[in-house]
């Protein structure tokens, strides 16, 4: 991983082999980074994505082994039980320039990950919301 601070957060390179969620998770943490926002591109392998059945309260989730290009990765940085938590969702194709979206729970960079985070000012907190059966932003 590469890093540059900015004024109002920073540009991070992933490099292959990297695991999105979790290595960004460990830089949020190690940069003591309050909350904010996150977006990126690049390409990956091994991608878990999630689709939440709000009926079963639980995520479906779908496996690409292949390598894909992601154009789209937008997110939130916050944190659930005081450990980082960067919550993600992407938008990918492979080979087949099929789309795929959804919530995306790992994945491992194939070629290069480019991510702009944006840093909040406060600290950003989630608590689960029994409703739901998600772990929601509290802003109260």
């Amino acid at each position: 991983m590469q890093s540059k601070r900015l004024h109002n957060g920073f540009l991070v390179r992933l490099v292959k082999g990297e695991e999105i969620i979790a290595t960004l998770s460990a830089f949020v943490e190690e940069q003591r980074i309050p909350g904010g926002f996150i977006f990126g591109l690049g390409a990956f392998k091994d991608a878990t994505l999630g689709y939440f059945d709000s009926a079963k309260k639980e995520y479906l989730k779908s496996h690409f082994k292949e390598d894909m290009e992601f154009g789209s990765l937008t997110g939130s940085i916050s944190y659930l039980v005081g450990k980082p938590f960067v919550h993600a969702h992407v938008v990918a194709s492979g080979p087949d320039s099929k789309a795929y979206f959804g919530h995306l729970f790992s994945a491992t960079i194939s070629a290069t990950g480019e991510f702009f985070l944006i840093s909040s000012d406060s600290r950003i907190e989630r608590k689960a919301d029994p409703e739901t059966g998600l772990n929601l932003l509290d802003l109260s």
